[in-house]
């Protein structure tokens, strides 16, 4: 469960679109994690999302998880690996968790950061956090990568895929598929309950 972003130098008038991110989305991904050693574990799943502060983020290989986010919760809900032991599930009063104050923080365009800089590479968009927020998020910077000059793409979905670079100096690959905007998610999407058979943690 990955994913934040950075940014550096002004930004000219192209950057400053309304909406860089849907108050809504939905996609599936594809993860590839690569070790400072080269080593290369690769996930998939789907994220959907709700501004403000709503998120649904699930693993459907090779392992699957659940993690699930609204403004006043958090659940992370892991089923049984062995046939016959009880489901689990952390609960947590939410915080200001990366991802979820990186998708809300550009919601309305990329101006005005107070947790990034940003810069255009040829068709590379680089988001570069600032010394706080490095150690907040755990990321030195996200590059957004696209297939036209960056600076003609107005909003996340233009962007075919990106890279996190981990202060750990792993990087992590993502690949966005079928991003579908502005969704009507059902009520009690971005909650949890769990079963009778599941072991439940409340921190």
């Amino acid at each position: 469960m990955k994913l934040i972003i950075v940014f550096l130098l002004s930004l000219p008038s192209l950057l400053l679109a309304k909406s860089f991110v849907p108050s809504s989305f939905s996609a599936n991904y594809e993860e590839n994690l690569v070790s400072i050693t080269g080593k290369v574990k690769k996930s998939f799943g789907k994220i959907d999302y709700q501004f403000p502060g709503h998120l649904r983020f699930e693993v459907t290989s090779p392992v699957s998880s659940l993690f699930v986010v609204n403004p006043k919760k958090t659940w992370f809900y892991q089923p049984a690996f062995v046939k016959g032991e009880k489901d689990q599930v952390t609960i947590q009063k939410s915080s200001n968790l990366p991802l979820v104050k990186f998708l809300d923080s550009v919601k309305n365009g990329l101006e005005n950061s107070k947790i990034f800089t940003a810069q255009y590479v040829g068709n590379d968009l680089i988001l570069s956090f600032n010394k706080n927020s490095q150690k907040e998020m755990g990321f030195i910077e996200v590059v957004l990568h696209g297939s036209q000059d960056a600076k003609n793409v107005k909003e996340l979905k233009g962007f075919e895929n990106l890279t996190l670079k981990h202060l750990n100096k792993n990087k992590t690959n993502i690949k966005l598929i079928d991003l579908k905007e502005n969704v009507s998610f059902p009520a009690g999407h971005f909650e949890f309950t769990p079963s009778a058979n599941t072991k439940v943690i409340t921190n």
